[in-house]
């Protein structure tokens, strides 16, 4: 692996990698920069070290796509939940294990980043080195910030960040019990894993904490259904090209005979709602429509209801709402 460090932070890097878990497809660094709300530039470098920690995939056009499962796991978690699986994953790559290792052994942190930077053969200049894994660092608790500029390895607890990653990933298992049984196995294994099922349980994961932010589960499980339909079409030898979006596709779907009247229906309270979500201003009334902590809960439970719905419709015949 080629080592490289790009200058940008923590937050960014959670940022970035939150905006890519929430696109169906890749995202590049224009809508990363829109998301987090700063230039082309520092998104591409938060992009880019996402990359490098392995939260991101970066892919041939410029454009990158989520590495499952970490960056499910940063994005779906609490606060302090963020800074363990950072420190889980920035504790394996080796230009910062390298850059703590100095530190350790009383090197200057300008010093352990030149060092860091000529082992590992990295481009960026030492401050860049020295100020990106101090952020790293510092918000992942594995380094303690001493005043002017020095900083020295945090010591001990290890046991307990590693707990905190454990519960992290036996709350992401946890959730795909629930929607398994919920849902049924049948529709469970019928569905595409990473595209369907695991949208639906990112979404119901953010959905714990609607409160917070409840448009994330909308756009979450509202790229599930997208996906759910697309692979229906796909099936069902129904072309959807040009098809864009939820409410395009049903209508492809259900004048192919392919969904019943009370089904499409149901999926177009799910279309509409994500366009809520993820359209921005709507010209009836001048203004984005908001969306409410209950919505936005109710929305994957319907989400969840209907996929499986269809699903037995598709395959038995079976007519249920």
């Amino acid at each position: 692996m080629v080592f490289e460090i790009h200058r940008t932070t923590a937050e960014h890097v959670i940022s970035a990698t939150d905006a890519a878990l929430q696109v169906k497809d890749s995202i590049d660094k224009n809508v990363v920069a829109d998301f987090i709300d700063t230039t082309v530039d520092s998104a591409n470098n938060a992009l880019r070290m996402a990359n490098q920690l392995g939260f991101l995939k970066s892919m041939s056009n410029g454009k990158f796509r989520c590495a499952i499962p970490y960056a499910e796991y940063l994005v779906t978690s609490t606060l302090d939940e963020k800074a363990a699986i950072l420190r889980f994953v920035l504790e394996q790559y080796p230009p910062y294990k390298t850059f703590k290792a100095r530190l350790s052994m009383g090197t200057l942190p300008s010093d352990a980043a030149n060092q860091t930077r000529a082992l590992h053969r990295i481009i960026a200049h030492r401050d860049i080195v020295l100020d990106t894994l101090t952020s790293f660092g510092t918000y992942a608790n594995s380094l303690l910030s001493e005043g002017a500029g020095l900083y020295r390895p945090k010591e001990g607890e290890s046991k307990d960040y590693l707990c905190i990653v454990e519960q992290v990933i036996n709350d992401r298992e946890t959730a795909r019990m629930y929607i398994r049984r919920r849902m049924g196995q049948e529709a469970v294994e019928w569905i595409n894993e990473r595209d369907v099922f695991e949208e639906l349980v990112t979404g119901y994961q953010r959905g714990a904490k609607a409160n917070e932010d409840a448009h994330a589960p909308v756009v979450h499980a509202g790229n599930a259904v997208d996906s759910f339909l697309s692979q229906l079409a796909s099936s069902c030898s129904v072309n959807i090209q040009g098809a864009n979006g939820i409410n395009a596709k049903v209508d492809r779907l259900a004048a192919s005979g392919n969904l019943k009247t009370k089904h499409k229906f149901m999926l177009k309270y799910l279309g509409h709602v994500r366009n809520a979500a993820d359209h921005g201003t709507d010209s009836e009334i001048s203004q984005a429509w908001g969306i409410s902590e209950n919505t936005a809960i109710e929305y994957v439970h319907v989400a969840q209801t209907v996929i499986a719905r269809v699903v037995a419709c598709h395959l038995h015949q079976t007519y249920t709402v």
